[in-house]
């Protein structure tokens, strides 16, 4: 079962899109009606539609558009239609129901250690007798699952200025992550922003932010050197939150983790990790180690727009032992980012969406 969101101007357009793609037996769940802030302003009204087709049915087969035209966000099967894998049976007094649910955990790149952790929780958590009743077991992992999820509030201003500063791996979209909060916090926040850019390894970085500076009207500082970082900040001290960018490190690369790390020496930042998605577990490992060099606050996730399983949100909020604060899920600027909600992760996570 196949389960995606279409957007349109009508809901017939996003009926006619969902259609194009799943064919004329999709069925429709859920329709609703949204507006979109656009740089301050209420934008037009949006129609989404969410859809669902089972791909093995002759008639949606026959309809939907070749597999490679199809767009990211679509979901794991259901948990009544999932198995699993042979190399996913990992306990042999687990009932069926158990170890589907074990097997989905694995199959939406939750590592196995922290899949049969979140089994053995679950499975002490319910009298044997509902070990084989795959909807109270599904409804209990969907508990634990959120409470393994740490998530922070949105920032508060009680006369205190923040400095927050993003760093992470290059590719990560550090550059279009800090432009999406400016541009929240300053026009639908009305808060006081300003920007730093200490990613003077790539010009085009430094152009990418003094653009969106110039558009949503705010102060960008470019800081060559560990000195003129410290002179930015303080030439805004009359910012509400400061946002500095970082040029990516390679977490292969202790060198520039090193001048990272000097960079910051003396300076009160909250600083954000920015990890993607699309990230391999074993890579969040190694990114978690070598940037956990530094005293990480808080972990932003991109690029849920890319990838169809999201067990690494999941992972890195285990790994990391901080809280997720936002996660990202498009190229839109302001508004394809969200404030992380420990639900709609978990909801994300076990394809229950």
């Amino acid at each position: 079962m196949r389960v995606k969101k279409f957007t349109g101007k009508t809901i017939q357009e996003a009926v006619d899109s969902m259609r194009q793609e799943f064919g004329r037996d999709a069925v429709i769940l859920h329709t609703t009606q949204k507006r979109r802030w656009f740089w301050g302003r209420v934008g037009p009204k949006r129609y989404e539609v969410l859809g669902a087709h089972d791909p093995g049915s002759r008639q949606g087969a026959g309809n939907a558009v070749p597999k490679t035209q199809r767009q990211a966000y679509s979901r794991p099967a259901s948990p009544q239609t999932a198995t699993a894998p042979s190399e996913a049976r990992i306990d042999p007094s687990w009932s069926e129901a158990v170890q589907n649910l074990y097997g989905r955990l694995i199959g939406v790149d939750v590592p196995k250690d922290l899949a049969l952790q979140l089994i053995k929780e679950v499975l002490s958590q319910l009298p044997r007798e509902d070990w084989n009743n795959e909807g109270r077991v599904w409804e209990r992992l969907t508990v634990v699952t959120a409470q393994r999820i740490q998530t922070s509030a949105p920032w508060e201003f009680d006369g205190q200025q923040r400095v927050v500063c993003l760093i992470g791996p290059t590719g990560v979209g550090k550059t279009t992550t800090i432009a999406k909060l400016a541009a929240n916090f300053a026009l639908v926040g009305q808060r006081k922003v300003g920007l730093i850019t200490a990613d003077t390894y790539r010009i085009a970085a430094v152009e990418q932010l003094k653009t969106y500076a110039e558009i949503i009207g705010l102060p960008v500082h470019v800081a060559y050197s560990p000195k003129e970082l410290k002179e930015g900040i303080a030439k805004m001290k009359d910012k509400d939150l400061i946002l500095i960018d970082t040029a990516g490190r390679s977490q292969n690369n202790q060198l520039h983790i090193g001048e990272l790390k000097s960079f910051f020496e003396g300076i009160e930042a909250e600083l954000h990790l920015v990890i993607s998605a699309t990230t391999k577990p074993k890579d969040v490992d190694e990114i978690i180690k070598v940037f956990g060099q530094l005293p990480i606050d808080r972990v932003i996730i991109t690029k849920l727009d890319e990838t169809s399983v999201y067990g690494v949100l999941l992972h890195t909020c285990d790994r990391a032992g901080v809280p997720i604060a936002f996660v990202t899920t498009g190229q839109g600027v302001p508004e394809d980012i969200e404030v992380a909600d420990t639900e709609r992760i978990a909801q994300l996570i076990l394809g229950d969406t």
